[in-house]
């Protein structure tokens, strides 16, 4: 239960700040999970059923004809979701694979709904993820419309050095929307 404690510590840590009973409501529903190396978590179909929070990286992914593209990465300290599959209880059009041996605290749909209704600062802990959620996309967009290739390189090699350093090339690439090619260019400084 200690390991679970330190989790939900980081989970409101993130989002919102809990009580201690919130804190240990939170919890008590954690389920680990250990990934392997290439393993994934969910496939195009699958109901997302649960939140993970992470040892490790994973990254989310769809196919587009013969292309993976990597629509995030998420690693130590960080939430990921597939959120339309969460909140609708859908199939959900993402894959999620670890890109190295992973341990995932999921965060189950059904008792994180149950919680939510009982708890107000756990509501709030949800509220704080969606929006989260949100802005990070609008800021995926405005850099895709409004920024170089090299421009986007360089902003995620300051906001997020870990994903330079740790995501295979070809994965990073096709995250910041440009060809692996390209990406070796940018990182050999050829391109400015």
């Amino acid at each position: 239960m200690e390991d679970k404690i330190k989790v939900a510590g980081e989970i409101a840590a993130h989002t919102y700040p809990l009580s201690e009973k919130s804190l240990c409501r939170l919890a008590a529903i954690l389920e680990p999970r250990k990934l392997l190396k290439n393993e994934l978590f969910l496939k195009e179909g699958d109901v997302a059923r649960s939140m993970g929070v992470e040892q490790g990286m994973v990254r989310q992914f769809y196919r587009k004809k013969n292309l993976e593209i990597t629509e995030h990465f998420t690693y130590e300290g960080h939430l990921f979701v597939c959120l339309e599959s969460f909140i609708r209880q859908i199939p959900g059009q993402f894959y999620v694979e670890a890109l190295e041996p992973t341990l995932i605290y999921e965060i189950p749909y059904g008792p994180f709904h149950e919680l939510m209704q009982q708890d107000p600062e756990i509501l709030r802990v949800y509220c704080t993820i969606l929006e989260s959620s949100l802005i990070i996309s609008q800021h995926k967009a405005d850099a895709r419309n409004r920024h170089s290739a090299f421009e986007r390189y360089r902003r995620l090699e300051f906001e997020h050095p870990q994903i330079v350093r740790r995501a295979p090339q070809i994965h990073a690439a096709s995250f910041l929307g440009m060809s692996p090619e390209t990406l070796s260019r940018i990182r050999a400084g050829k391109i400015a």
